[in-house]
């Protein structure tokens, strides 16, 4: 049978929140084409054998079911490298323990919508979820960069933030053949300097309004006002590369990366 998409199941010392995830898995319709692989990145916090159990449970609703559990912790970045590798489908999906698919249809809905778009690499919405009250992010602003000015939109998110996320983004074989796999320089900052490296080069980012995820809050390695030291480490290199090559940045961009280099040194 040929796989026509690929949902990545990732996980790092969060067993203990992935049950809404798998059920939610279980509940999704139409993916008879499509594998699911559960990978571990070395978890410590638990027994990545119970892995194993999950092949007959999730079985029913999907063609293949693949465990991978990494011998020694990679970090996002080489273990999500390690997974675009060895995945068959065409098309790929992320989730994360907490994260739940809003319908049964949520997954045909992504592959439907990114094989209409005829693009390598497909973003859409995640439903951040607070406790008491959601919020629906990307906002328009991200839909009209990409669609009407992504130039002003890559030096947004040079000197604010990121505005696209990799649990709500999903690519395509396609794409890795095209512009590489993550630069594996960076160890836990997956997105951003790749998709940064992609509007550099002109890479054309499909949108949907589409939710691809509800995504809970409050997990993660960072949270709220506090940034993991590695994630910290990773965004002063970003800076340190985008200096070096700052094709497709303004001049007030490059400006603000100068100052801000200038002030950890």
């Amino acid at each position: 049978m040929d796989i026509r998409a690929s949902v990545l199941f990732v996980l790092y010392n969060n067993f203990d929140e992935a049950e809404p995830t798998l059920a939610s898995l279980e509940e999704q319709r139409d993916c008879s084409d499509v594998e699911l692989i559960i990978s571990d990145d070395c978890s410590k916090e638990y027994d990545t054998s119970v892995l194993e159990g999950l092949k007959e449970r999730l079985g029913r609703n999907f063609a293949d079911v693949r465990i991978n559990v990494n011998e020694e912790n990679m970090g996002s970045v080489a273990h999500f490298n390690k997974l675009f590798k060895m995945a068959r489908g065409e098309y790929i999906i992320f989730c994360s323990p907490g994260d739940r698919f809003p319908d049964k249809a949520t997954i045909s809905h992504i592959i439907r919508d990114f094989k209409a778009s005829g693009e390598l690499i497909l973003t859409g919405r995640r439903r951040d979820c607070y406790g008491d009250h959601s919020k629906v992010r990307p906002g328009i602003f991200t839909e009209l960069g990409l669609k009407l000015c992504p130039g002003i939109l890559l030096n947004y998110m040079v000197r604010k933030r990121n505005l696209i996320s990799s649990c709500c983004t999903a690519y395509s074989k396609g794409l890795f053949e095209k512009y590489g796999y993550l630069d594996e320089d960076y160890r836990l900052l997956d997105d951003f300097p790749f998709i940064v490296s992609l509007l550099q080069r002109g890479a054309k980012l499909a949108f949907t309004k589409e939710i691809f995820l509800e995504h809970q809050m409050g997990g993660g390695v960072s949270t709220g006002d506090h940034i993991h030291p590695i994630i910290l480490k990773d965004l002063e290199l970003m800076q340190d590369k985008l200096l070096a090559n700052p094709e497709g940045l303004s001049k007030s961009t490059v400006k603000h990366l100068k100052v801000a280099v200038n002030k950890r040194q």
